[in-house]
């Protein structure tokens, strides 16, 4: 409907992942100096504006610029909630129950997903691409509550470590580690 050739949304794909590529690496060094709560809480947000760009501008240039904030988004976000639940289970001492736990959210995740492109042909029925776009919107601000609403028990969200010294560790971990090199290729 936005006029667009096979070539431009093959090349909004490589761009959705080239951006989820450039943004994991540095997403995980913020979520071990910044409050991850704050991360949660934002990354859910640059999706919702993507879709409000798909929506409202449908052109090559604001789908790209969506594409961009859903890589973003789904790289801030994925990070910091694993961090953020290990932490808090560790602090709460269930650090066992980390598995669990992430497999039991990112199966509702997955159902999630589901359950939405299931209701996404009646809607698109009903109320056309803009009904979709308000409805995606609607329902990606819905996390931003959500992500302020996990608990964070690390104080102000930060370590007392900066930037640069944690950027520093992980080279140091990377240099040290086979095994740490292997998973960054």
């Amino acid at each position: 409907d936005g006029g667009l050739t096979a070539a431009q949304i093959s090349s909004l794909f490589v761009i959705w992942s080239v951006t989820g590529f450039a943004i994991d690496v540095p997403s995980g060094l913020w979520a071990d100096v910044f409050s991850r709560r704050l991360l949660l809480t934002i990354a859910p947000g640059l999706p919702a504006a993507g879709y409000a760009l798909w929506t409202f501008f449908p052109s090559y240039l604001f789908f790209a610029l969506g594409f961009v904030l859903w890589g973003a988004g789904s790289s801030l976000r994925s990070g910091a909630l694993q961090a953020l639940v290990y932490d808090e289970l560790e602090h709460l001492g269930a650090a066992g129950a980390y598995g669990r736990l992430i497999g039991r959210s990112q199966a509702m995740g997955t159902s999630a997903v589901m359950g939405a492109t299931a209701l996404a042909a009646p809607v698109m029925h009903l109320g056309g691409y803009h009904a979709v776009g308000i409805a995606s919107v609607a329902v990606a601000l819905l996390g931003v509550p959500v992500g302020r609403s996990f608990p964070e028990s690390r104080g102000d969200g930060g370590h007392e470590e900066s930037y640069t010294a944690v950027l520093r560790a992980g080279f140091g971990e990377i240099r040290g580690s086979v095994a740490a090199r292997r998973c960054l290729l």
